[in-house]
């Protein structure tokens, strides 16, 4: 980890403004998606005539876009969600710049650095490119994220694994977070590869993966949230102990 620094320096205030865009970001994405939830109209791939948000069913794009699966708009749920996801992509490339910072520059530290914020730049588009108005290219958008977003989190998994700064709830967090998140993404990747290519999958693969999907990408945001939190959180702590 690198020298703590005195209170008042440039270090010590950046790691202050860190903090706040990363507690910040995720707080406003929580909120904005518990309110695109209780305003979607409903659907989801598998069942697209059901009404209401199904929390394992839908995925998060699902809330961005501006006519729901069920047919009906979407209204101004939409565009609450779309402010979401840009907050969290802000308190994400946030917490990328933090997790570098817990061990000396070294390559990994700037592989993490450099493909977090790459991913974070190229995710950001995606809520402003909905699958319901250009589907393709919301599907590159997501496959070109996906790419150094995962590289960025298996270095920072290591980071944080072998960081004594790092307690066991950014532990636990990372190994969650990698885990279904790249399961998630394999998948993802399958599928819509399958798609391109126009290969048709068994009936019932194609149902397990429609199933699994938007499963796996709610517990890769819950473990990432929760990862963003308690890295933030040992920021926050180890500011206070050179103040």
């Amino acid at each position: 980890m690198r020298d703590e620094a005195p209170a008042s320096s440039p270090e010590v205030r950046w790691s202050g403004a860190l903090v706040a865009i990363a507690g910040g970001g995720a707080l406003i994405f929580v909120v904005s998606f518990v309110i695109a939830a209780a305003l979607y109209p409903g659907g989801t791939w598998v069942q697209r005539t059901s009404s209401g948000h199904s929390f394992f069913g839908n995925y998060l794009c699902d809330l961005m876009q501006a006519r729901a699966l069920n047919g009906r708009a979407a209204g101004v749920g939409a565009w609450v969600a779309r402010s979401g996801a840009l907050a969290m992509f802000a308190a994400v490339a946030s917490f990328f710049i933090q997790v570098a910072r817990l061990e000396r520059p070294s390559v990994r530290s700037r592989l993490v650095l450099r493909a977090g914020v790459l991913a974070c730049v190229l995710g950001a588009g995606v809520p402003m490119v909905t699958s319901d108005q250009l589907r393709a290219a919301h599907v590159a958008l997501v496959v070109a994220a996906f790419v150094p977003a995962l590289v960025a989190t298996i270095a920072a998994a290591q980071i944080c694994l072998r960081s004594p700064a790092a307690g066991r709830w950014i532990k636990a967090a990372a190994l969650l977070t990698l885990g279904a998140g790249a399961i998630d993404g394999i998948l993802y990747a399958f599928a819509y590869g399958a798609h391109g290519l126009e290969m048709p999958l068994p009936r019932e693969l194609r149902r397990a993966i429609n199933d699994l999907l938007p499963l796996l990408q709610r517990i890769a945001t819950m473990g990432l949230l929760a990862w963003v939190l308690a890295v933030s959180w040992g920021t926050a702590a180890r500011r206070r102990e050179v103040r």
